[in-house]
C-alpha cells in the first residue's frame, strides 16, 4: 500500500479556508505561516497573509533600522525568531497591534521578549500564545516523538458508525511543519515507517 502522508502534506494548503486577512508591519519578517515558507515584496514594506481557519503557526522576526547619533550609518536591531500560535474563525480582516519603539533602547528591550497582538474587527484579541522558535522546536519535538504513532495513524478513515473521521487541522499543520524542518534523509526514514505501520493493520 502505499504512503498516504505526502499527499496529505502537499494537499494541506489546496483544501484549507482562508478565514481573515492578516496585515504584518514592515518591522516584522514573515518567515513562515504553517510550513509555509514566506519572502517580503520588493514592492510592499507590509507583508499580506491569508490566513485560515483553525489553527495557525506562524513564525516572524523582528527587525527594525535605527540611525546612529555617534556614528554616519545605521543599525539593526533584531529579535530571535518567534512563533505566534493562534485560532482564528470567519474574521474579515486580523489587526497586527504593537508597542511603538521610539528609539535604539527600547528596541533593543522589545526584540528580548516581543510582545504583539492580533486584533478582530470587533475589537476582541484573538488569543494568541508567544513562544521563541528554538523552545517552540524543543517542545514540538518533545511531543511529536511521544504521538508519533497516533499522528502517524490519523488520516482519514471509516468509523464503525460509518462516519468518516478526518485529521484534526491542528495536527495537519504540524505534520506540515515537521515535513518543512524535515531534511531528505529524514522525510525517508518517515515514510518508511509509515509504510511499516501500514502493513500491521
Amino acid at each position: 500500500m502505499k504512503s498516504t502522508l505526502l499527499p496529505l502534506l502537499l494537499g494541506f494548503s489546496m483544501f484549507s479556508v482562508t478565514a481573515a486577512e492578516l496585515i504584518v508591519p514592515e518591522d516584522f519578517i514573515v518567515q513562515r505561516l504553517n510550513g509555509e515558507e514566506y519572502s517580503r515584496s520588493i514592492f510592499s514594506s507590509e507583508t499580506t497573509l491569508n490566513i485560515p481557519e483553525g489553527q495557525n503557526i506562524l513564525v516572524l522576526q523582528y527587525s527594525s533600522i535605527f540611525d546612529d547619533d555617534m556614528e554616519d550609518h545605521h543599525i539593526t536591531v533584531a529579535s530571535k525568531p518567534f512563533i505566534l500560535l493562534f485560532t482564528v474563525g470567519k474574521e474579515a480582516t486580523l489587526s497586527f497591534s504593537y508597542p511603538e519603539q521610539l528609539n535604539q533602547q527600547d528596541a533593543k528591550r522589545f526584540a528580548k521578549s516581543p510582545l504583539v497582538k492580533l486584533v478582530k474587527p470587533d475589537g476582541d484579541a484573538v488569543a494568541v500564545m508567544i513562544q521563541s522558535l528554538a523552545s517552540y522546536n524543543d517542545t514540538a519535538l518533545k511531543q511529536s516523538l511521544l504521538r508519533r504513532d497516533e499522528i502517524a495513524q490519523q488520516r482519514s478513515t471509516q468509523g464503525e458508525d460509518g462516519i468518516i473521521s478526518k485529521t484534526s487541522p491542528e495536527n495537519l499543520a504540524m505534520l506540515k511543519y515537521w515535513w518543512q524542518q524535515a531534511s531528505a534523509k529524514e522525510q525517508q526514514e518517515f515514510l518508511t515507517f509509515i509504510k511499516e505501520q501500514q502493513k500491521r493493520n
